[in-house]
């Protein structure tokens, strides 16, 4: 193990933390070492105090050999494994170990073997972790290549329909799929580098990207439109009928603060499950109000039992058990809802509670993102 200056400075303050404590004189590390072809030993990390000299393994002094009731040894160990030894030179006399010192070190040996077993896991992951970045890069360059022949083709395909305006239609809408992707691959590509993330997601990952650059100014309705153009798409494709919005209140028009592209992550996951589980005839789609988004479906309506259930990670509901998926979509559409000071609920059609805006609009589900319009914006 290729030993760290962290890893050895933290080892070097436990060791003097507990020097000159009872007769203790001196205090080495001896980490296990096995090359290939060659027995295991037994190399030298750390010692206290620290003296001008090269760190010598047990194997390279012959004074470690002979026993002396000045010394002991102190297995590092992990569960079966040895880890190391930690030797304690003393000054007592005839071996008169007192049984609170040796109580002591072997504390201080299981500290030590726990900082060892941190060590090696956490070297052993950065290594993981680098060869997985390098293997993203690769991907991300090999992505590029058809990519952009898909978009050569595309375009290749417009000139050759001449007038076929709804074929020209449907290929232009892939041009624009296209772009998505290219997009999505710029972001892996940033995301394999070291950022700082807007917001603190937790253990989940984005479906989407977020949006790095800061600078690009960018919409409420800029983020749906793609969404709605490939849930308009999937409508037309099952046969359903699919609702959008006509009309855009001025707040989805005005240049909103990136943490709040998210609400784009959001509301595909919601379109997402309700063409996933909402029955083959039934309605989709999207209304506006002044202080949210309501995305439903006329499908088969998800009970009151339910209602607070379906939040929950991993828990699915009784429309999607024959039905591939995790349960995670709600879950994380949720907990992003709440960390840009929003609030994602399950309404019912009927409740007195609906505002104005949403007691006409009478769907079977219908998940109201409500948001914080004035921070959208500041």
């Amino acid at each position: 193990m290729k030993i760290s200056p962290e890893f050895e400075d933290l080892t070097l303050k436990q060791l003097e933390s507990f020097g000159c404590s009872m007769g203790v004189t001196h205090l080495v590390i001896y980490l296990a070492s096995a090359k290939k072809s060659s027995k295991a030993t037994f190399e030298m990390i750390a010692q206290w105090p620290q003296v001008e000299r090269l760190l010598a393994s047990i194997e390279d002094d012959p004074s470690l050999k002979v026993s002396s009731p000045n010394r002991r040894w102190y297995p590092l160990q992990e569960k079966d494994i040895l880890l190391g030894v930690l030797r304690v030179e003393t000054e007592l006399k005839n071996g008169n170990w007192p049984l609170i010192l040796d109580s002591r070190l072997k504390a201080l040996s299981i500290s030590l073997a726990k900082c060892v077993s941190i060590e090696i896991e956490r070297q052993t992951n950065n290594e993981e972790l680098n060869i997985l970045k390098n293997q993203v890069d690769i991907i991300i360059h090999q992505l590029r290549n058809p990519l952009a022949a898909i978009r050569t083709y595309a375009k290749l395909l417009v000139k050759r329909l001449g007038s076929d305006l709804g074929s020209i239609e449907i290929v232009e809408s892939m041009l624009v799929e296209q772009n998505q992707i290219n997009q999505y691959v710029d972001s892996f590509e940033q995301l394999n580098k070291p950022i700082k993330l807007l917001l603190d997601i937790g253990e989940e990952r984005l479906l989407l990207p977020p949006n790095l650059d800061n600078e690009k100014k960018i919409t409420i309705q800029d983020l749906l439109l793609p969404i709605l153009e490939r849930g308009k798409a999937n409508a037309k494709l099952e046969n359903r009928a699919w609702n959008q919005p006509i009309f855009w209140p001025e707040w989805t028009l005005t240049a909103i603060e990136p943490k709040f592209v998210v609400i784009a992550e959001i509301v595909a996951n919601l379109l997402e499950n309700a063409f996933k589980y909402a029955n083959r005839d039934a309605e989709i789609g999207i209304f506006i109000t002044s202080k949210g988004l309501c995305i439903f479906d006329d499908g088969k309506k998800i009970t009151k039992n339910e209602k607070e259930k379906i939040f929950q990670k991993g828990f699915r509901g009784s429309a999607s058990k024959k039905k591939e998926g995790t349960g995670v979509g709600l879950f994380l559409a949720r907990k992003l809802a709440k960390q840009i000071g929003g609030e994602l609920s399950l309404l019912e059609s009927s409740s007195k509670c609906n505002n104005d805006e949403l007691k006409a609009l009478k769907k079977k589900n219908m998940f109201y993102l409500e948001l914080p319009i004035k921070e959208l914006h500041e």
